[in-house]
């Protein structure tokens, strides 16, 4: 008659022993994942900083395309009286040359052979 008590009691040691291991377990994953939310709230944020920044070298990109070129131009077009200004596209690897005015020629008043 002992023998199903100290079964029973057995088994019922064993659920509560089982019972503060799930208690454990269920604490340090509920720990582990308000770590991991605060680690993804961060890399969010770097994100949307990075995504701003993202932007903004978009936007300079564009201007830079837009404006460079003709600044260029004109820098190139005062270097011809401003020797300082040619130096400094020197310096920076643009090398201004000035294009020699083609001489006029006539057109030639050849006609063209006929065709029979």
């Amino acid at each position: 008659m002992k023998l199903p008590f100290y079964i029973s009691t057995l088994a019922s040691s064993l659920c509560l022993i089982l019972s503060i291991i799930v208690l454990a377990i269920g604490r340090t994953n509920n720990r582990t994942q308000t770590e991991l939310q605060k680690k993804q709230e961060g890399i969010q944020k770097q994100q949307q900083e990075l995504q701003a920044q993202q932007e903004e070298i978009n936007a300079a990109n564009q201007i830079s395309k837009e404006i460079g070129p003709n600044l260029l131009r004109d820098l190139a077009s005062a270097s011809v009286k401003n020797e300082k200004v040619k130096v400094l596209l020197a310096k920076h690897g643009y090398n201004v040359q000035m294009k020699e005015p083609a001489p006029a020629t006539p057109p030639t008043d050849t006609p063209a052979p006929k065709k029979p």
